[in-house]
């Protein structure tokens, strides 16, 4: 997964509240929720006062957050006040880990693997961790190129099991209201491991177009483009960490998450670019 393409939402379901509700950061995190039932409470983590006005009457709580700066202490500061306030279950969304020799640990998924060390010790009767591979919905934001022909990415030479963020929240909801959840680590990827050239050939073949992919080296122009869009250097040397092990990896091992949890197959990368993916190719 590319953590830096998530959106910030924690959504809060409790006994106690008709309803659930949504914690987000910003004004934009709140339009991009669009219409929900339920209550859209804006805050900021790192005030007291935010986090006890979301979390009163929490029973089960979604914990979600791009990679920043503060995800440690956002996602670490919610979950101690919830499980304060009486909660009883998280469900975490986390990243795959790597597997392989000459992996380092990155920024990145060291930063997931100390928010659930801190929810583990806090003793939260029900955890679910959530560790997805890449989302597939990251290469929207890419639909112009795609529509030219092309599509840049720095992961490298490898095959992931490429995830369809559909599949991720279905599973999250699952487990937010099963009555008795899965619970520990879940693995979820796409149904099979591809490389980005055969990606590129599965999206072409749906939208009836060759699609090339173009290798981006992790160098300073990288970082420099990066940079002139708002991304902090911190922010930067964890996304080239985990890019780097993109590449050390090589080929990642399939989770059987979406299966073991919803009981069918996981969506496919033909499956994203016929629902998603196409529309945004054909409005450009």
């Amino acid at each position: 997964m590319t953590p830096a393409g998530a959106g910030h939402a924690d959504h809060c379901t409790g006994p106690a509240r008709p309803s659930p509700a949504f914690l987000v950061r910003s004004e934009a995190g709140a339009k991009a929720l669009g219409r929900v039932r339920g209550e859209v409470f804006r805050g900021d983590v790192t005030d007291a006062a935010d986090i006890r006005g979301a979390v009163v009457g929490v029973d089960r709580l979604y914990l979600a957050h791009s990679f920043t700066e503060d995800q440690v202490a956002a996602e670490t500061n919610l979950g101690l006040a919830a499980i304060e306030a009486g909660a009883r279950r998280i469900i975490k969304l986390g990243a795959r880990a790597f597997s392989g020799n000459g992996i380092v640990p990155d920024a990145v998924t060291s930063a997931h693997d100390a928010i659930t060390e801190r929810l583990r010790s806090a003793g939260v009767p029900e955890l679910t961790v959530l560790q997805p591979d890449r989302f597939l919905q990251n290469f929207l934001p890419a639909a112009a190129s795609i529509a030219k022909g092309t599509l840049a990415d720095p992961a490298g030479p490898g095959a992931r099991g490429y995830v369809d963020v559909r599949d991720v929240a279905e599973v999250a909801i699952a487990e937010l209201l099963a009555a008795h959840p899965v619970g520990g680590e879940i693995e979820i990827s796409g149904p099979q491991t591809l490389t980005l050239p055969v990606l590129c050939e599965r999206f072409g073949a749906v939208l009836g177009r060759p699609v090339r992919h173009v290798d981006i080296p992790l160098d300073g122009a990288w970082r420099a483009a990066l940079a002139d869009r708002g991304i902090t250097p911190q922010v930067i040397d964890g996304l080239q960490g985990l890019y780097s092990n993109y590449h050390q990896e090589g080929v990642a091992g399939l989770g059987d998450g979406v299966q073991r949890v919803l009981g069918r197959p996981p969506r496919s990368a033909e499956d994203f670019a016929t629902d998603l993916l196409m529309p945004a190719v054909s409005a450009t």
